[in-house]
């Protein structure tokens, strides 16, 4: 069990309203529900932890509590990630972190034969698939002409919608699709494609600024049709910022100004304008430089690309409240004696 107080007496308590004026009070002059949590969640930082009764921290049954906190820390991790990189700002439940997708078919209600059929079956039809894909991709010439395929002939509904709710967060993931669908791009196009019009188009592609260009080039593909399906394509203004940058690189510049430089490019191609540009920066340079800060700003950063309205906001504020607080929960207690 854990005590705790919160110093916070009456005075502060209307302090704190006078200085924040509630836009929305209940009939009977109380709090909203929305100023409410804001109050309620501004009161973590005068959490004070008085005493822990049991085992000391380093026995079994305190690790125990630590790792449900732990526990319940990656889920709100995870529900603020997926909120950032759905355009669709999906927040899963509690339920859907914990419980594992369960398949239809209960593998207790069949044999090891009828088992190893299916995986057979599963297996063939991906190869049919796979191979009727090849046979078409042997004709094209470009890169361009392999995004106009995927999206017009290879790809269903249901894919394209999931590549069309991936919000520009997801382009600045440096894992990016790497074991993903990026994995059958490599396998229809790249190899052992031995169309030497199209590979030599790929070597050269400068259509768009590409930093994630995958192991082969696959990745150039999966940004442009990203591009493509999110009508996200560089304009021609952003195209010549990007091409005078690139001049001013080949002049020599110092890191620093390098690295500045090589993100700017990678928001103009993005098509973020000279405001957006300069914030992320600005974050960017708060988050190497403040440690003690660093998961604020690049939070911040991802809500930057993110473009959220006012709402989205909001949720976006709530969501980093609830990982933050249950991080400073377990410091907390990792710093009690």
């Amino acid at each position: 069990m854990i005590t705790a107080k919160v110093e916070c007496d009456m005075d502060k308590f209307k302090e704190y309203r006078e200085s924040h004026p509630d836009e929305n009070p209940t009939e009977s002059g109380g709090l909203s529900e929305t100023q409410t949590n804001t109050f309620n969640y501004s009161l973590i930082d005068k959490i004070k932890i008085e005493n822990v009764f049991g085992k000391n921290l380093q026995n079994y049954e305190n690790e125990k509590i630590l790792s449900i906190l732990e526990f319940e820390k990656r889920f709100f991790e995870f529900r603020l990630k997926v909120f950032l990189i759905t355009n669709s700002r999906e927040i899963i439940s509690h339920d859907d972190f914990v419980s594992p997708i369960v398949e239809k078919q209960d593998p207790e209600n069949f044999t090891d034969e009828q088992i190893k059929q299916q995986i057979e079956e599963v297996i063939e039809e991906q190869e049919k698939v796979l191979k009727k894909a090849k046979e078409r991709t042997a004709t094209i010439n470009s890169v361009e002409e392999a995004v106009e395929f995927l999206i017009n002939e290879d790809l269903d509904q249901t894919k394209l919608d999931e590549i069309k709710n991936k919000s520009l967060v997801t382009r600045f993931d440096n894992c990016g699709e790497h074991f993903g669908y990026n994995m059958y791009l490599r396998n229809v196009f790249i190899y052992p494609n031995k169309n030497q019009i199209f590979l030599e188009n790929l070597r050269n592609y400068n259509s768009h600024y590409v930093t994630e260009m995958g192991e082969f080039g696959e990745g150039i593909i999966e940004d442009l049709l990203w591009r493509k399906v999110n009508n996200c394509e560089t304009t021609k203004d952003n195209s010549n910022k990007i091409e005078k940058i690139q001049k001013q690189i080949k002049e020599g510049l110092e890191f620093d100004s390098y690295w500045n430089l090589t993100i700017k490019m990678k928001l103009l191609s993005y098509n973020l304008n000279d405001n957006e540009i300069e914030s992320y920066l600005k974050l960017e340079n708060m988050e190497e430089n403040d440690k003690d800060n660093f998961d604020e700003y690049y939070y911040q950063k991802k809500a930057l690309l993110a473009r959220l309205n006012e709402k989205d906001r909001q949720t976006f504020e709530r969501l980093k409240r609830d990982y933050f607080n249950v991080q400073k929960v377990i410091n907390k207690l990792k710093q009690k004696p």
